[in-house]
């Protein structure tokens, strides 16, 4: 039995499963990029729920992981080891997931030391990047097509204000409601309510915004 549990198992915090299980039906296509992907939480997930995942990353300690849990899973999807910024991408894409590189400060549950070991600079310098990762999944993606982004995080330079910056300059972007119960809205995206799983100890804070370009 404990062999069987640990081969069909893929054990991550409910919050990562409440924001693929709120946000998938928005892709039409379910041909994915996933540019930030392992080490596969969210890409398994999706594979899960029918989707054909392209996952890509720069780590390949995190890719490692990645593979170690679809061998385990018996499960395969096309990993690619890039870096996303220096990519020069010439297919264009109608489902994106943006998984962005951020402070982890939603994880401060189980990791309690994230809440002074990060500082503002580091803050600026992540949002320096899930802005750049933001601009060029704009670029890769079809009118009518859908970007989420999501962070581990409940800072507002890496959440609400990345996502006003990005609005205010893109005019052809809209930003969709997503209907849940396990989520608080704030302005231009919602927040994973920990509260919402009391009963099960409770969960790691997610921002997730979803993105259409028309």
């Amino acid at each position: 039995m404990e062999k069987k549990i640990n081969r069909e198992c893929f054990v991550q915090d409910i919050g990562n499963f409440e924001v693929i299980n709120s946000i998938h039906k928005f892709y039409k296509d379910k041909n994915l990029i996933d540019v930030c992907a392992a080490p596969g939480g969210k890409s398994i997930l999706l594979q899960s729920l029918g989707f054909n995942v392209l996952a890509i990353d720069k780590s390949q300690n995190q890719i490692n992981k990645f593979e170690e849990n679809l061998n385990r899973l018996n499960i395969k999807i096309n990993i690619q080891k890039l870096d996303f910024l220096k990519k020069k991408f010439t297919d264009k894409f109608n489902s994106i997931l943006l998984d962005a590189p951020c402070s982890a400060l939603g994880t401060f549950r189980r990791n309690p030391d994230v809440t002074v070991k990060i500082d503002p600079s580091q803050i600026k310098k992540h949002q320096k990047t899930q802005i750049q990762m933001l601009e060029k999944s704009l670029k890769m993606l079809n009118n009518g097509g859908f970007l989420v982004y999501i962070v581990c995080s409940f800072h507002p330079f890496e959440t609400i204000d990345v996502i006003d910056k990005i609005i205010q300059k893109h005019k052809n972007v809209k930003i969709h409601s997503i209907e849940t119960d396990k989520m608080i809205k704030r302005q231009n995206g919602y927040f994973i309510n920990p509260l919402s799983f009391k009963d099960i100890g409770g969960s790691d804070i997610f921002f997730v915004s979803v993105l259409e370009k028309i």
